[in-house]
Parts: structure tokens; C-alpha cells; sequence
């Protein structure tokens, strides 16, 4: 959401990509990339290219067991990002993974035509001369709660009122005090990342349609929701087994 509103803001044209879509393309890989930046820089309004998950192909060549392919892509990538831009701006931003880590840096370089943000849970995976190319990281914190009320309003608009009010699917809505049901949501998925909170609300939908009669009540919004807090809560057991460096809430700077 972040890079396509900096896209917006930026009159630029916005595309998006996926880190692991990289590895299975093999040896044709090295093509893709080439094509991928010439293709870029065919904008006339300059593109801004996010690359979500980039730590899956943008790995650290000296530590990880990567292909041969996915080296020889990793090289096309830093050579083509490796020239300096006409325009000294460069900009980068963060936010929350959908596990709930407060640890996604995603970053972002210049090109005259062109701006690239790269999007990770885990940055410290990132080969250092990737990290060189960076100029600018932002640190997006978990919502807090005035966020996640808002982000809870968001989306029962939009899997949940939205569809029941239009009347052209089986959703169906029984009456209750719906602003104050996303108030109290708000405050029981604390911790929860946006994700999440998007995952919640199109629970409440499917268990809705799951139904004998399609409505969702106010009662299987709360089942649903305390089934997210646990698995949320299961989620954050798993990773704090992990140990240190694998997404764990960073001390603040």
C-alpha cells in the first residue's frame, strides 16, 4: 500500500513482483531481469517497481546456499541497479510481515526513469551489495490500536457490509451495533499485523456464506476472532522458538 501510494504521489506508474517468482525461472532468469529493466525504463511517467519478499532471490552470495542461476540473476540485478542515478533521491520504507513481526524493511533506489522498493521480513538476508544500494529504510511498527480500528472498519466495509448491503450475493448481516463491534476488535487483536486484520475480515465473510442462512451474526464474528488471537498467539510461540535474528522486534533507533 505504501509504494503504490509513493507511486501516486510521485505521478509515476506502479507494477509489483514477488521475489519468489526469481528462483524457478532458472537459467532464463538472467534474461527476465534484463527484460524486466528495459522494460521499466520504457515509461513515460517513470515506473516504480515493488518487489515483495526480495530476500528470496536477493540472498547473500558469500553465506547461503543459492543456485547457480539464482547467482547468476543476483548479478544481473546488481549490475542494473549498480550505475548512479541522475537523481540523488532515494527512498525506501517498512512495515509489518503477516506473521505479526514488526520487521519489514522494504528499500528503494533511483533510476532516472525508474524507483525500486524491495520489500523483506528479514533484511539482515540481503547480499551487502544490495545493501550498499540502499539509501534510505523505513521502520513500520506493528498498528496500534486508533490503526487497527481503522484497518478493522476498512474491511468489514469491504468483505463484510459492502456485499450484504448490495444485495447481490447470499452475505447477509444481522443487526447489532457494527462501530462498536470494530472498536472492541480493535482492541482484542492487539499485536496483530494488517495482514492479519484483512485475514480476519474475510473469515467473518466465508464463515457467513459457510452458513445455513448466510447471515453473519454478531456471535460468529467473535468465534472468528478469538480463533485469531490463538493462532495468532500460536504464530509468535513458534517464532519466539526460532530464536534471536528471525524477525524478532528489532530495539528501537
Amino acid at each position: 500500500m505504501f509504494a503504490k501510494k509513493l507511486a501516486l504521489h510521485s505521478g509515476m506508474d506502479y507494477a509489483i513482483m514477488t521475489g519468489g517468482d526469481v528462483a524457478p525461472m532458472g537459467r532464463e532468469g538472467v534474461t527476465a531481469m534484463h527484460k524486466l529493466f528495459d522494460w521499466a525504463n520504457t515509461s513515460r511517467r517513470g515506473l516504480l517497481l515493488f518487489v515483495d519478499e526480495a530476500d528470496a532471490f536477493l540472498r547473500k552470495r558469500a553465506t547461503e546456499k543459492i543456485s547457480e542461476d539464482l547467482r547468476a540473476t543476483l548479478n544481473a540485478f546488481l549490475y542494473r541497479t549498480g550505475q548512479h542515478s541522475n537523481n540523488p533521491s532515494h527512498v525506501s520504507h517498512g512495515g509489518s510481515s503477516p506473521a505479526g513481526r514488526p520487521w519489514l524493511t522494504p528499500q528503494a533506489r533511483w533510476a532516472p526513469r525508474f524507483m525500486l522498493v524491495l520489500a523483506s521480513n528479514q533484511p539482515e538476508q540481503f547480499d551487502w551489495a544490495i545493501n550498499d544500494r540502499i539509501n534510505e529504510m523505513v521502520h513500520f511498527d506493528l498498528p496500534g490500536q486508533e490503526e487497527r480500528e481503522r484497518l478493522v472498519r476498512m474491511y468489514f466495509d469491504k468483505y463484510v457490509l459492502k456485499p450484504a448491503t448490495e444485495g447481490k450475493q447470499r452475505l447477509k448481516l444481522a443487526q447489532f451495533d457494527y462501530g462498536r463491534k470494530c472498536s472492541e476488535v480493535a482492541r482484542l487483536t492487539e499485536g496483530m499485523s494488517g495482514r492479519e486484520i484483512a485475514q480476519l475480515a474475510v473469515s467473518w465473510q466465508a464463515t457467513a456464506y459457510a452458513s445455513e442462512d448466510g447471515v453473519l451474526t454478531e456471535a460468529m464474528m467473535d468465534t472468528r476472532v478469538q480463533d485469531a488471537v490463538q493462532q495468532h498467539q500460536q504464530k509468535m510461540c513458534w517464532l519466539k522458538a526460532e530464536g534471536p535474528g528471525r524477525g524478532d522486534e528489532p530495539s528501537p533507533s
